[in-house]
């Protein structure tokens, strides 16, 4: 009996093993939709394209009714029989909305107004029509160096960018990574988010500095606090407040899934308020947010960078309750002759909107196990819901040779002669000296002559010399072991 169970549960995993359905979305050109969304009727299993719109998404064996949809096109259904992988590509026809049957107000209002204010009274209601969820969050973050000077501060910029397996144009990726979470939440603001998976291009030890709270945006807020990238809190374009700072004007109606959805161009009433610009859209009936494609600038006080877009759609998880699909920003910027640019885009899938969670749980907001950055490249191609271009591929195998070469022992080892040279001046009067073992992360420091004299009116003249011995124990957490001593006159 006991052959025979394991024989049927082998069976039962061959038959429902998950395949991939493949393809790539383009639009009637054949230019490709970059970041497009797709996803299955009916359930919260979804992924989205990526820059060159070539998307992947693993299904179980049989029928499914496959729903791409991107801002500003027409959403396609694609009834797919799964029996093995699958190549499907979509071409979506640019959506047009039409005003043919809007009613202009005799005081001359735009319709818009009209629509924005049933959002703004159904605001409150659809920000808690969830009290609880967990679902799971896959994070892509990619910065690139599009411009750099040659030198910069007598440092040679072109010869660190090539180090850094950049163009000998100082332009290409600097940071590329992934990551799976787990998110859970609990109203009001309660956040936990376990980290599964860590994937950092060019170390092999590095955790990703993706979280799902960092790319949290709800428009359902009145409010948007996003510190260090501006002070003043952000005005949501459907907060109670939002008519004082904001000029709506209706660019059109169409049909989505049967449901009629609202166009509405966002348009700053004062250029310094701290408001977004862009388009977002309203379903009818029930004034829920569609989408956004937003935008905001170096008017609305953001620092650091020139401009951030953020686009966003939702789907309905549960009967009428709609959840972010995904969300994504886009960023540019320069300071001191040097430009970079990139986006961070965050993928929700596996709702559960009844999950068995307290408030206990979330003592501990962030957690991230000892093997998170340990997956291997059979583990990404399975669970990875975007597909890399053939930049990232390349930028991954690249990188991943040049840090295999960095904490090669001859490397470190060749590192440290050089900079374990005992050097007299600064050891007298300079930062002191210290002797690194790279490769056993192992440093004995010295302090320097000059810095451990002094003079009070107690004591007079005297010395306070120090060395001391320091050791990695746990890259983890960042943990040292460390033994000091100080001889003192």
């Amino acid at each position: 009996m006991r052959l025979f169970f394991l024989f049927a549960l082998i069976l039962g995993a061959l038959f429902s093993s998950a395949q991939t359905l493949t393809g790539k979305i383009t639009d009637p050109t054949g230019n490709s939709v970059p970041f497009a969304s797709i996803y299955i009727k009916g359930s919260t299993k979804g992924t989205s394209a990526n820059n060159e719109g070539e998307y992947q998404l693993k299904l179980d064996q049989g029928k499914h009714e496959v729903i791409y949809s991107a801002i500003g096109y027409k959403q396609e259904v694609r009834h797919v029989t799964i029996t093995g992988d699958q190549l499907l590509n979509v071409s979506l026809t640019p959506d047009v909305f039409t005003l043919k049957d809007v009613i202009v107000r005799s005081e001359g209002e735009d319709p818009a107004y009209e629509i924005i204010r049933n959002a703004i009274s159904k605001r409150r209601l659809h920000l808690n029509e969830v009290d609880a969820y967990t679902a799971q969050v896959y994070i892509k973050g990619l910065q690139r160096l599009l411009e750099a000077p040659k030198k910069f501060l007598g440092k040679d910029v072109d010869k660190m960018t090539k180090s850094m397996g950049l163009d000998s144009n100082r332009q290409g990726i600097l940071y590329l990574s992934e990551s799976q979470s787990r998110l859970s939440y609990l109203r009001p603001d309660n956040y936990r988010e376990e980290m599964i998976s860590s994937k950092v291009s060019g170390s092999n030890r590095a955790f990703s500095f993706n979280r799902a709270t960092d790319l949290k945006v709800n428009f359902y807020e009145n409010i948007s606090n996003w510190e260090g990238l501006t002070s003043r809190p952000l005005i949501s374009p459907i907060a109670d407040n939002a008519l004082f700072y904001y000029r709506y004007i209706l660019l059109g109606t169409t049909v989505i899934d049967g449901q009629l959805v609202n166009k509405i161009q966002l348009i700053p009433r004062r250029n310094t308020d701290p408001v977004f610009r862009g388009t977002i859209y309203i379903l009818e009936d029930s004034w829920r947010i569609h989408s956004v494609d937003l935008s905001l600038t170096k008017d609305a006080g953001i620092n650091f960078v020139d401009n951030i877009k953020i686009s966003q759609t939702f789907y309905p998880v549960a009967g009428d309750k709609w959840m972010p699909a995904s969300v994504k920003f886009d960023f540019i910027g320069g300071l001191f002759g040097f430009r970079f640019g990139g986006y961070y885009i965050a993928v929700y899938s596996d709702y559960d909107l009844s999950p068995t969670i307290t408030k206990k749980e979330f003592a501990e907001t962030l957690r991230i196990t000892a093997d998170v950055n340990k997956k291997d490249t059979t583990y990404w191609n399975d669970i990875r819901p975007i597909p890399l271009t053939a930049e990232e591929e390349l930028d991954y195998q690249k990188k991943q040779a040049l840090a295999m070469k960095r904490e090669s022992r001859p490397y470190l080892d060749s590192l440290d002669r050089e900079n374990n040279k005992f050097k007299v001046v600064p050891f007298l009067i300079g930062s002191g000296y210290t002797h690194r073992n790279r490769y056993k992360k192992e440093y004995l420091s010295f302090s320097s002559v000059l810095n451990s004299v002094f003079y009070n009116t107690v004591e007079g003249w005297g010395a306070n010399y120090t060395a001391a011995f320091s050791r990695q124990i746990d890259s983890l957490n960042n943990r040292y072991f460390r033994i000091a001593g100080t001889a003192r006159y």
